[in-house]
């Protein structure tokens, strides 16, 4: 197993209150690493901080240190960081434009393609890969803005994979789904750990078990459990991460 991401003593504070503390943590490659517990634990603090998005907050600040593959993040041109850890929002928000328009914009707007047959491998193969081609490859020049909610997320997913990242960051991606469509993302990101390495901030804890390779559990700030999935929701060590997962509290 080799370690995509090494996170070590990560301290996170807004307006000088710690959100995370002391955080200790390896991703590991062409995995997917889950993140659960209850609000306010520091989960979406902990996936923006991974590809720098806390940065543009002046309240935020941090301690501690994030490797890339053995490089400093916080090193790094931020671009191309972020080319690298791309990351999904919970609600979808596709651009105002078609379909194959949202999936070239990316990689026009960074030289990553200029011949028109490039444009139309790299939608197909995004699409694809986001389990969308087979719903959208007759409507391509149809406004994104036109097909549900459940395809514009995987449009988004697919948007991501066009400029070919390291890893991606899903927080809540599923959250305003219905549960066909949150299947179908499901399907991707299981499908999509054969490329990429995935971490997902999830509060929906079945989705954790369904998906992840390990699975991590957060309460307030702190990582108070990690371990592989099967494991940690068969025989957690902690008490803590048992009431959660039971459902004892959340």
């Amino acid at each position: 197993m080799v370690n995509k991401i090494e996170v070590r003593d990560l301290n996170c504070y807004y307006n000088k209150r710690c959100v995370l503390e002391s955080l200790t943590i390896n991703v590991i490659q062409n995995e997917i690493l889950s993140i659960i517990g209850p609000a306010n634990s520091g989960k979406t603090t902990f996936l923006r901080t991974l590809n720098r998005m806390n940065d543009l907050d002046a309240t935020y600040c941090r301690k501690g240190e994030i490797y890339l593959d053995g490089e400093h993040i916080f090193n790094m041109n931020m671009e191309n960081l972020r080319k690298r850890i791309s990351m999904l929002f919970a609600m979808p928000i596709p651009l105002p434009m078609t379909i194959y328009e949202n999936i070239v914009y990316a990689p026009k707007r960074l030289g990553l393609i200029t011949r028109k047959s490039d444009q139309d491998a790299i939608v197909e193969q995004a699409l694809r890969d986001a389990s969308l081609w087979d719903e959208v490859k007759d409507r391509l020049n149809t406004s994104a803005m036109k097909i549900s909610g459940g395809q514009q997320q995987r449009l988004c997913i697919a948007r991501i994979l066009a400029v070919n990242p390291e890893v991606i960051l899903f927080d809540e991606p599923c959250s305003g789904l219905d549960p066909i469509s949150t299947a179908k993302v499901e399907e991707s990101m299981i499908e999509l750990k054969e490329k990429y390495t995935i971490v997902l901030v999830t509060n929906n804890v079945k989705q954790a078990s369904r998906v992840g390779d390990k699975t991590a559990f957060f309460l307030m700030g702190k990582l108070v459990e990690i371990d592989e999935t099967d494991k940690l929701f068969v025989s957690p060590k902690e008490k803590q991460t048992e009431n959660y997962i039971t459902g004892r509290f959340g």
